[in-house]
């Protein structure tokens, strides 16, 4: 008697519906997944996937690309030749003010990093190199923590453009997708989207809307306005944030060791092969903590004596709160009594 092919036994007749049901399942499964993704590339929360005109959004985004991607799509017609690097505390400097001081058609933007590494001054330093971009003006805002802060930052807010850190483009787009799914993010996103609403209580929001200049990325920030319409009791009424001080001096501890050094000393490289005009100010911290002596030989030491500017410490400029937003960052106003000091 021939013997039956064991395919089409009762035995495998009866596994294949089981198998078919267990791909239907994972399917089911996996249909929230697949969807997050496709909600993801649709919307492009972060504004990293495409190009933009605008880079105002109600989404709190990484500024690193954000100052790349303007400087992309206008430095053909505006022809960049001025660059203010550092940290959040280049709010306080307006490309416009500084262009004041520069030679006539030299034209700035802002290229800022919340929380700034000296490493990522240095790479958008060559990423600029790389584009054939004329280096003639660097103001470069600094103070300890960028100074002691020699690694790259990851995260969606402090990761650099694959652009400027040629890191995989995969593994930095990675970082924003993984970021979006995380559910302190995407739950108040979802709730923003169905409503077009935000909240004081979502995270990573922004609620001011219009927070830049789009054509050289000056900072706008809503708190002169708050400052306009409330006067001294912007101040009086958040003492949290602005903490009694006792006018006694303190030094910080050294921040720059070797490997700081080494940083230093690509950027002045960069510097010195532009023939670029650099100034170099260390800010005036509300707390008038001291930039320690050492760290400001070095800057010297490399960059110029004449072209570093400590305003840290205890100083007219520290002295007046009506100088600050808050203890971390100071106004325009104070930026602007900078600028002429230094020029």
């Amino acid at each position: 008697m021939e013997k039956i092919p064991e395919t089409i036994t009762g035995t495998n007749i009866r596994k294949r519906p089981a198998f078919l049901r267990l791909v239907r399942k994972m399917m089911l499964f996996t249909i929230p997944f697949w969807a997050l993704i496709a909600l993801y590339l649709y919307d492009d929360p972060f504004m990293v996937l495409h190009k933009y005109d605008l880079y105002d959004s109600d989404v709190m985004l990484n500024e690193h690309h954000v100052g790349w991607q303007i400087y992309k799509n206008h430095d053909d017609s505006v022809h960049f030749n001025s660059f203010i690097l550092g940290n959040s505390c280049t709010m306080a400097f307006r490309c416009r003010e500084w262009e004041k001081y520069l030679d006539s058609g030299d034209r700035a933007i802002r290229l800022f990093g919340n929380g700034e590494t000296i490493k990522a001054i240095s790479l958008k330093l060559r990423a600029l190199d790389r584009e054939g971009a004329k280096i003639k003006n660097v103001l470069m805002i600094l103070d300890r923590s960028s100074l002691s802060h020699f690694e790259l930052r990851t995260g969606p807010r402090d990761i650099l453009p694959a652009a400027i850190s040629e890191a995989n483009p995969f593994i930095v787009q990675m970082e924003f997708m993984q970021a979006f799914a995380m559910p302190d993010f995407l739950f108040p996103y979802l709730k923003y989207r169905i409503t077009g609403k935000v909240e004081p209580d979502m995270k990573q929001m922004n609620p001011y809307g219009r927070i830049r200049d789009p054509k050289n990325n000056d900072a706008l920030n809503p708190r002169e306005k708050q400052i306009e319409q409330e006067g001294e009791a912007y101040w009086s009424n958040r003492k949290k944030e602005f903490p009694e001080r006792d006018g006694t001096v303190s030094i910080a501890a050294p921040a720059i060791f070797q490997r700081q050094r080494i940083i230093l000393d690509e950027i002045k490289e960069i510097l010195h092969r532009h023939g670029t005009s650099v100034r170099i100010i260390i800010s005036p911290d509300y707390i008038q903590r001291e930039l320690h002596a050492d760290d400001r030989k070095i800057l010297q030491d490399i960059f110029g004596k004449e072209n570093v500017y400590d305003f840290s410490g205890i100083n007219e400029f520290t002295k007046d709160y009506h100088n600050y937003y808050e203890a971390g960052h100071y106004r325009p106003l104070l930026g602007n009594k900078l600028l002429e000091r230094i020029y």
